[in-house]
């Protein structure tokens, strides 16, 4: 349950930077400062390795994690352009940087899934 709390949080946390960093005249979520938004995250990053809401021992869960995380903020960050969003930082579809660090995620989440694969294969045995 806690799992799911934090995740969520951790969720929020990010959708919220990225709209402010899109739409920065929105009231209240433009006018926060990315700095402030870094913190918030390495702080419930704190939260999820203090309280051990995340079971790193178990690489099928860390794999459907990222897997998550990975599509919704890079659907995210497609619907924000979208509808006209222009991010402050440069993280946009347009942007090369965008595109390598989307391939160095999923070059990660097949290797995990080959480590899932191998695993599950041992313990059948």
């Amino acid at each position: 349950m806690k799992n799911i709390l934090v995740h969520t949080l951790l969720l929020i946390v990010f959708t919220l930077m990225l709209v402010g960093d899109s739409f920065p005249e929105m009231p209240i979520i433009g006018g926060v400062s990315i700095v402030i938004w870094f913190i918030a995250i390495i702080i419930i990053y704190f939260i999820i390795f203090k309280v051990k809401a995340i079971d790193t021992s178990d690489p099928l869960y860390r794999f459907k994690t990222q897997l998550v995380l990975t599509v919704y903020v890079v659907g995210l960050i497609f619907f924000l352009d979208v509808i006209g969003g222009q991010s402050q930082i440069g993280i946009s579809p347009e942007n090369e940087i965008f595109w390598l660090i989307v391939f160095v995620s999923v070059i990660d989440l097949v290797f995990q899934w080959r480590r899932v694969k191998r695993l599950n294969e041992q313990t059948e045995k």
